[in-house]
């Protein structure tokens, strides 16, 4: 399989080999499922359908209450798909639990998808990284302005995908080639070096590198 999905819980800190401090995001797969599969007869491809946080009968349309009736799994509010061979699918049995230790192991490389914290309406400067105004004694009321963005009377407007003020963060962020601090695969937890996008609690998205899975099929280090 080539993924799985879990909750970012927070960062602390650990000790690695060498006796460093390092910072890590913990991810919590504890109830992780395995709610469906995907065949090559009935879809054409074949994939895992995992699912996370147990859903209420009212958070669920009939439709989605029905296809997890239909496939005896346990009903949860966020399902995601991964493709693994169709040699595989037979290896995760519907209900089964997603074990982290048997998908990553410590100091491998793994991309974590995830959406980023709401900052709300933001300048140039936050939001894109403007340099703003000189911050001279002369200047008054005009340090983090965009500055001129008409076009005179031809063509007499602003251009598309011109950057301006506006709403920022809330947007799906891939963070790649994390390491993986370490496995506590009894707790059902994932210790990934660094900080991934989200706020705590937050869904996010692990899967190997695809960067390390490029170099290995072209046979690249």
């Amino acid at each position: 399989m080539k993924g799985l999905i879990g909750k970012k819980v927070g960062m602390t800190q650990v000790f690695n080999d060498e006796g460093n401090v390092v910072p890590v995001t913990v991810i919590d797969i504890t109830s992780c499922e395995v709610v469906g599969h995907r065949t090559m007869e009935k879809d054409q491809y074949t994939a895992v359908i995992l699912g996370i946080k147990d859903a209420k009968p009212k958070h669920l349309t009939k439709a989605q209450a029905g296809n997890f009736k239909k496939a005896g799994a346990n009903p949860k509010r966020i399902v995601r798909e991964f493709r693994v061979d169709a040699a595989d699918l037979a290896n995760f049995t519907i209900g089964q639990p997603v074990n982290a230790g048997a998908l990553f192991k410590k100091g491998e490389l793994v991309d974590v998808t995830g959406i980023t914290k709401g900052r709300g309406f933001q300048g140039v400067v936050k939001r894109w990284g403007f340099r703003g105004f000189g911050q001279t004694h002369g200047t008054h009321e005009y340090r983090k302005h965009p500055g001129a963005i008409g076009q005179r009377k031809t063509p007499g407007r602003v251009y598309p995908n011109k950057k301006l003020p506006g709403h920022y963060g809330v947007e799906q962020v891939t963070v790649q080639n994390l390491l993986v601090a370490d496995v506590l695969a009894d707790k059902g937890i994932i210790l990934i070096k660094g900080g991934v996008a989200g706020h705590n609690e937050a869904l996010v998205v692990v899967k190997p590198s695809i960067k390390t899975a490029l170099r290995a099929k072209h046979g690249k280090k």
